[in-house]
Parts: structure tokens; C-alpha cells; sequence
């Protein structure tokens, strides 16, 4: 059914909106296309906002329901692990590193970040799945 169809005053079919509800009948009888048009999609107008309400109540509750789900703890897990021993000499390496590469030298610290990295998440995992349900 295309757009013309449902401003067509004449016409004998029902309009329908995309998701298969019927436009209420109006009656108001339109004198021109123009006027036809306006009353259905008055009509749809007045539809959609009864829709988006509806909508808006379930997104409400879906953060609610969000709302009560558990905080991650993971990244403070890592936080806790990066200032473990054994990950805060490559820590040190890291942040030496980045501070040359402020100061100007053209080295790359990747490895440095990576071996810190591979601390924290050796030292992070055992900890976070102990913690999941």
C-alpha cells in the first residue's frame, strides 16, 4: 500500500500503519486530498505518541532492571594487580618509557606496555573468575 493510497478519500481500503494496526476511521469528511491527508496523519501522529509512550515505560524498566545487575569488577581487580610486585617493576619500565617519548625520542614503548599488561592479566584472571557466579 503506498502513501497515496492512504491519503485518498475515496478510497475503499483501510489504511493500515507499518506494523499492521488500523487507522481509526475519522469522521470528518475532507474536501480536498490536502485535507484528507492532514486528518491521517493527524491520526498517525496521535498513534505514534501513544506508541512512544509505551516505549519510553519499557525503557524505564529495562534500567531498573540494569540498575540491579552487579558492578564489574575487573577493572579494579587489574588496578590492584598493576601495583603487585611482580607487575610494578614493568610498571616502572612502562612509565620510563612513556616519559622518554614526551621528552621527545622516537621509540615506541608497545613491548614495555605489553609485558606490563600480560602481568596484570595473569594476575587479574584467577581472581575475576573466582568471582563469577
Amino acid at each position: 500500500m503506498s502513501f497515496f493510497d492512504l491519503i485518498n478519500p475515496f478510497s475503499y481500503v483501510t489504511p493500515f500503519h507499518a506494523d499492521g494496526d488500523a487507522v481509526e476511521e475519522s469522521a470528518v469528511v475532507a474536501a480536498d486530498a490536502v485535507e484528507a491527508a492532514a486528518v491521517v496523519i493527524e491520526q498517525i501522529e496521535e498513534s505514534n505518541a501513544d506508541e512512544e509512550e509505551t516505549e519510553t515505560e519499557e525503557e524505564e524498566e529495562e534500567e531498573e532492571e540494569e540498575e540491579e545487575e552487579a558492578e564489574d569488577k575487573a577493572p579494579l581487580i587489574k588496578e590492584g594487580c598493576g601495583e603487585t610486585l611482580a607487575c610494578k617493576s614493568l610498571k616502572h619500565h612502562y612509565e620510563e618509557c612513556a616519559a622518554r617519548v614526551e621528552d621527545g625520542s622516537s621509540e615506541s614503548c608497545a613491548e614495555e606496555f605489553l609485558h606490563f599488561m600480560e602481568c596484570v592479566d595473569h594476575c587479574a584472571a584467577s581472581k575475576i573468575f573466582a568471582q563469577l557466579k
